[in-house]
């Protein structure tokens, strides 16, 4: 294994309260099969749902660390008590925004790695002590439809900021917010002096990126495709780095991830994953965020909160959840 970390066992357990934003509701569905037989009819009595999404996720993991999370997002208002009903016993309060859209509904399949041979038409049990392949069938969100969302988010956002330490932007923002949304709410977050950190990709972080200096965010924490779709991959990605004037974090699944310290001369450092065997990979990158998060919050160093997010992660792909 080849963490590099400075100690962060002597750390403090984190007093910071944390605003999680994530503009992209769902609702997951997770399903469970020994092998499925495609073109039949698949059942299974191995199967359970509740609310996701990427901002649900780090708000989660952050209530398992015994972190005050709060998470900002909108949500259909036949759904918001139950949105903040299933978040109130998992830890961690919801701020929902009134909008009239549907919540999006994401499929996760997973399967055993022991499949037996495709030739069988007969139904393999599905075992949840074995390893799984994790399976996503991911549906586009839907458009906000109020025309006073995005001003209740944004004035929700204002009042929670004062009251938190570390902001978390995460994930792909609904169409019809303002593509500036989330370089407006980093610059808000800079100002006010709170620790800010954007898993997000594409445009909407090199908007977040384009702020003056003091309104950059601390930290990016992308995954390897989603720094190569937004930066490209024909310049060197220390010299890309070096230009964004803030950390990064890229993570990369089971190869670990790389770490960028802008402060440091060790240019691009990386960070070994735990070797466990997997039940569901999703959400494993938000549970990343969530432990190097809370462990940044805390005082540890950069990659010793890299390894506490490593950790996390790894925790996170050993649940089984159905």
């Amino acid at each position: 294994m080849d963490f590099r970390r400075e100690p962060c066992l002597d750390k403090e357990p984190s007093k910071n309260r944390f605003l999680i934003v994530s503009l992209n509701p769902t609702y997951q569905v997770i399903v469970g099969y020994g092998r499925l037989n495609e073109g039949h009819v698949n059942r299974t009595d191995r199967w359970c749902n509740g609310f996701s999404g990427k901002g649900f996720n780090v708000a989660r993991k952050l209530a398992d660390l015994g972190a005050r999370a709060v998470l900002l997002t909108h949500m259909n208002p036949a759904r918001i008590e139950e949105c903040r009903t299933e978040a109130r016993a998992l830890g961690f309060e919801v701020d929902c925004v009134s909008d009239p859209s549907p919540i999006r509904t994401c499929v996760t399949i997973l399967q055993n790695r022991r499949r037996g041979s495709s030739k069988e038409k007969c139904t393999i049990p599905f075992d949840v002590s074995e390893s799984m392949t994790t399976t996503e069938l991911v549906e586009n969100s839907p458009p906000i439809e109020g025309d006073d969302t995005q001003a209740k988010v944004l004035g929700e956002y204002e009042r929670l900021l004062d009251a938190s330490d570390c902001v978390i932007i995460t994930g792909t923002r609904s169409f019809g917010y303002d593509s500036n949304i989330y370089a407006n709410m980093t610059a808000m977050a800079r100002r006010a002096e709170k620790y800010t950190i954007l898993d997000i990709k594409g445009q909407d972080l090199l908007r977040c990126l384009s702020n003056e200096e003091k309104l950059l965010p601390n930290l990016i924490k992308p995954n390897m495709e989603e720094f190569l779709q937004t930066f490209g991959c024909e310049e060197d990605p220390v010299a890309v780095l070096e230009r964004l004037n803030c950390n990064a974090v890229i993570t990369n699944g089971s190869k670990g991830c790389f770490v960028y310290d802008s402060k440091s001369r060790e240019g691009l450092v990386h960070i070994g994953s735990l070797r466990v065997k997997p039940h569901n990979t999703t959400g494993c990158g938000d549970a990343f965020t969530a432990g190097l998060a809370y462990s940044l919050m805390r005082g540890c160093a950069l990659l010793a909160a890299c390894h506490e997010g490593a950790m996390a992660g790894a925790a996170k792909a050993q649940e089984k959840p159905i």
